[in-house]
């Protein structure tokens, strides 16, 4: 078992009304992850075509946020209100605050441990406001509240640290928000990650993460940055738009990571934020994804996965398609390649 970056060229004919009818030939690559063999479709140049579905309406977006925060459960005049506590038993104080950020139950549970952090007191934050600073306070909260319910529940071993930033993004609320959750088993891509990690483990007696680092430093392809704690690159086969990866270079459990882990992933999620918001992309994913709570996994790096959504305008239109939300299949609209080399500007 090894690094076996697979692409396979694929082509399609049709009779284009663009070329009077006449034969036209479109190339595709089709790439395949090498832990997980999920492909994804590189259609290089398409990112013209649909760079408009990225953008979003300010105008109406501000309108959104006048409306919206009127009534806003996150806003600093209600969060102490309307917002849930933990069991003292669980969070003595009720609620989790590191800096401009608060931690508390979500209302509405989409995990056996579901906490909401909110991102300080402002109710309508660009991408590129949010900050070094205010991310890790973010991460900070989000982490201290995986680990409380962990000991107050051991069951709860596998935690995530998500965020849907507009509403086109997943997000219900437009206050910027991460959730943190937990639960007994891992979440589906968590768990397909741990376990492609652990036969890579088994059979070769190398750490996968460890391997895809050096890898990807020889090649200079899809190199982002290396800091003192964690490598910034873009994946081989992408499974959405504009992903980007922070790994960290250590197999670390989730209560090894300190202050200093915490504010090197923000620092960098702030980068890679500043660069969707500079090609006029406001709304995003992330998910950093964790290690099992109470036990060392020599075989699995924590890691965040950040991408791109379309953008907040009418007629709305959504990119998590039939393709990839039941065929579990992707496309790149831009080699990962040419919006590394991007990328690269903002860490330097």
């Amino acid at each position: 078992m090894s690094l076996n970056l697979r692409r396979e060229i694929r082509k399609t004919c049709f009779l284009s009304p663009r070329l009077d009818f006449k034969l036209e030939e479109q190339v595709l690559e089709r790439r395949f992850d090498p832990l997980t063999g999920f492909s994804t479709f590189i259609v290089k140049g398409r990112f013209h075509y649909v760079k408009r579905l990225f953008k979003t309406d300010l105008q109406l977006l501000e309108e959104l946020a006048e409306t919206s925060k009127l009534n806003c459960p996150f806003c600093p005049e209600r969060v102490e209100h309307v917002t849930p506590k933990f069991p003292e038993e669980v969070v003595s104080s009720g609620r989790i605050r590191v800096g401009k950020c608060t931690a508390f139950p979500n209302l509405y549970a989409h995990s056996d441990c579901s906490v909401v952090v909110v991102l300080g007191p402002r109710h309508l934050v660009y991408p590129k406001e949010l900050g070094a600073d205010v991310l890790t306070e973010g991460f900070q909260a989000g982490l201290e509240a995986l680990k409380a319910a962990y000991r107050a529940d051991p069951k709860l071993a596998y935690g995530v640290i998500t965020m849907n930033y507009l509403p086109s993004g997943g997000a219900t609320i437009l206050h910027p928000h991460m959730q943190a959750l937990a639960s007994n088993i891992p979440f589906n891509y968590q768990r397909i990650l741990m376990l492609k990690s652990h036969d890579y483990y088994v059979q070769t007696s190398k750490n996968y993460w460890t391997q895809l680092i050096d890898y990807e430093k020889r090649a200079q392809e899809r190199l982002i940055y290396e800091g003192k704690h964690l490598v910034w690159m873009t994946p081989f086969a992408p499974l959405r738009l504009f992903e980007v990866w922070g790994i960290f270079k250590e197999p670390l459990a989730p209560t090894e990571l300190g202050l200093q882990h915490l504010i090197e992933l923000a620092n960098g999620l702030a980068r890679v934020l500043a660069y969707y918001e500079d090609r006029g992309i406001l709304s995003v994913n992330f998910a950093l994804i964790l290690s099992r709570f109470g036990e060392k996994q020599e075989y699995f790096n924590p890691q965040i996965r950040v991408c791109a959504r379309f953008g907040l305008i009418q007629p709305f239109l959504n990119d998590f398609n039939a393709l990839a939300s039941i065929l579990y299949e992707s496309e790149a609209i831009e080699a990962p390649e040419d919006y590394a080399l991007e990328l690269k500007k903002y860490f330097h």
